[in-house]
Order: C-alpha cells, then structure tokens, then sequence
C-alpha cells in the first residue's frame, strides 16, 4: 500500500488525503505495538523468574510420600540415602536396590503404565485392589512397614512424574519419583517377603450415608456443611474366634471435612486415624463401629497433589475392606484445573522459547512501523515544499 501510494502521488496530487490517513493508521499500529512489546517482555521476565527461582507447590508433599515433600536432585537423595533418613537406605535395600544402582540410574520423565506399582508410607487400598505390604528391619532397631501399590489407583495411565530411572540386579527396571522420594517398580518385587495384612480374618466392609440429603451409598454428592455417616464392619465366617482390631485412617476425607462425631473411637490427629479397641469375634458374629465427618462451610479449592494425585482430587475416599468413595461439589476453579490437566505440560524452557520467538515478531513490525512513520513524514514533508 506504503509504495503504490508513493508512486502514483507525483500524478495523481489528491491522494495525499490517503497519505495523511495512511499516516494515522500507523500511528495507532505504533501504540499497538508498543504495548504488545512491553507485555511480551513482562512475559519474558515472568518466565524467566519461574526458571531460576520456580514456585513451590501450595500441595507440594503428602504424609505418603517416603521422604517428605520429596528431593531436589539425584546427590540429594543420595545424602538422605547416606543418612539414612526416614529409613530410605533401609527400605530400599529391603526392596533390593544397592546404592551403586541408584547412582548409575539417569534423570527422565516417568509415564505411568498399568503394570507400575509404587511403594507409599501407609496402606492406603483394600485387599482386593493388589496392595502388597513390605515388611523390613530399621537400622534403629525394630521393624517397618510400608506398602507397595498400583500407581493406577492414584493417577492415569499415561500421567507423568519427574525422577530417575534405572536398572537392578533384583528388581530389573526400577524408578525414583523426585516429588517423593518414593520407589516406582514393574509389577510388586518377587524379591520381598509381604507383609502381613493388617487386621485379621475377618471381613471388614464400610458404607457412607449423607445425613444431610438422607442419601446412602455412593448416589451423593457431599455439599458443603453436610454431614456423613461412615459405618464399619467386621464380620467372623469362620469357625473359630477371631481377633478383629477396628482402625481406619481418614487423611483423604479430612481434606474437605471435619471429624464431627468419632463414636467413641480414639483420634490420632499426626496419623489421621480413628480407631477402637480390638474384639473377639465368635464364629459367625459381627460387630459394627460408626463415625460421622461434617463436610467444610467452603470446599477447598487446593490444587492435586505433586507426589500424591489422590490428594484434593475433589472426593472423599474411605478404606475398609472395600472403598467407599463420594465425590465433593468444589468450586467451578476446580474443574477448570481438570480441563488444563488434559493439555500436555510444555515446560518453562519451551514457554520461554515460545515467547522469545513472539517477541522477536512484535520488535521486527514495531521497527518496521516506526520506518515507515519516518518515511511517510519525509514524503508528506517533501509534497507540500514541492520538492516531490
């Protein structure tokens, strides 16, 4: 546009009226790009303060997690190793992975695959959903505990965790979840002993009823302020007396709720268990417990997990024998977090790189703009003195 009107004005005088329109036009293309190029560069700074001084998680750690709230690098965790804190040194050497192993394993973005099992603190499935307990000896003196389980019953298949993989003499492909600290296998390890399963031959069954919306089973949806009946029982089929403990851990549902009623039962507030003493059950007798949970007056909009993604997922998930699972009314912010969690994480170096190339783009028009500005001043100047 810029040269034909150039062209054709030392023949056709009247389209100065177009030049002077022309050079309006550009002014305000100018502002535009202007303000396009300081934003783009506010862009450029953000990203860069995320890359050499990233945010933290607001749910960075979860009490699941082998070491809390994770590690920073492969030499970190090695110096945890070397410390043997939390019994990481111990646990992993129970599980059969040497130190030389974790040393040699390299850094890469675990995906979840169906067949991959995680170890966690505490037990956290029923029986039935292939949850393995991992018994081992604390340097300390005395024996632990802890569980090996699907990384399906956490996350999706196809999700992914940052950490290091590597290979083992015993295990064969092995994996560090850098948001835990935690051991991510193929299928549980054949060269553990399982631990015995907590409780006893009895079989344990819990159910869930809303008192609020006077709604069993899970046909509810919790709302703030309601208030949930949870009922346990244990059950004798055998022929013999058996010893039948009652404890249930209830992290997951205090997310959203408070404990309201224990019935009795005895309330860890560090552990978030709630338990009653031990009974003897006669053969083919049962016996029941109750708790009640009052749900919060405004839900939590906290955002899932790093290491755990169970955590805040918008239900209330409760294990005894089987799982009794609700799911929460949160807020429209929540469901806005699900939607963006279906997008493919880019990173901050591709956004980085994404927003340099942008304002490569905004600087080359606005230089280009300013050109053209000059030079339409120079034409209009030289047209109306004539010498055009």
């Amino acid at each position: 546009m810029f040269r034909k009107l150039v062209s054709n004005l030392p023949y056709s005088p009247a389209l100065i009226a177009d030049v002077g329109f022309y050079a309006k036009r550009l002014k305000q293309e100018n502002a535009t790009h202007r303000t396009a190029l300081v934003f783009a560069s506010l862009a450029i700074l953000i990203q860069s303060i995320a890359v050499f001084s990233p945010p933290e998680s607001a749910n960075a750690s979860s009490e699941q997690d082998l070491i809390r709230g994770g590690v920073s690098s492969l030499d970190d965790f090695l110096l945890r190793y070397d410390r043997n804190e939390e019994d990481i040194k111990d646990i992993y050497s129970t599980a059969g992975v040497t130190r030389s192993e974790i040393l040699a394993a390299t850094e890469k973005k675990i995906t979840v695959t169906s067949d991959m099992y995680t170890m966690s603190r505490f037990g956290q499935l029923s029986s039935s959903q292939k949850e393995i307990g991992m018994s081992y000896q604390k340097s300390s003196g005395g024996n632990g505990t802890r569980y090996f389980s699907p990384l399906t019953s956490i996350t999706n298949v196809g999700s992914h965790f940052q950490g290091w993989s590597g290979t083992s003499a015993n295990l064969g492909w092995f994996a560090i979840i850098k948001s835990s600290g935690s051991l991510a296998t193929k299928g549980v390890p054949t060269s553990i002993n399982p631990a015995s399963a907590a409780g006893s031959s009895a079989t344990r069954d819990i159910t869930a009823k809303n008192l609020t919306q006077k709604i069993s089973g899970d046909n509810f949806i919790a709302k703030p302020n309601d208030k949930i009946s949870y009922t346990i029982k244990q059950t004798n089929n055998t022929s013999e007396t058996v010893v039948a403990p009652f404890s249930i851990r209830l992290t997951d549902a205090l997310e959203y709720s408070l404990l309201y009623s224990g019935g009795g039962g005895a309330f860890d507030a560090k552990t978030h268990t709630l338990s009653w003493p031990s009974v003897n059950l006669e053969s083919n007798e049962s016996q029941i417990r109750f708790f009640i949970i009052q749900m919060l007056p405004e839900i939590p909009v906290t955002g899932v997990g790093l290491s755990n993604p169970a955590s805040y997922d918008c239900s209330l998930s409760l294990v005894f024998g089987n799982v009794a699972k609700n799911s929460v009314d949160c807020p429209p912010v929540k469901d806005v977090e699900g939607f963006l969690g279906l997008f493919p994480s880019a990173g901050t170096g591709i956004n980085i790189g994404f927003s340099i190339v942008l304002l490569g783009v905004i600087i080359y028009f606005y230089i280009r703009t300013r050109q053209l500005k000059t030079e339409i001043r120079v034409v209009r100047h030289n047209f109306n003195t004539g010498t055009f």
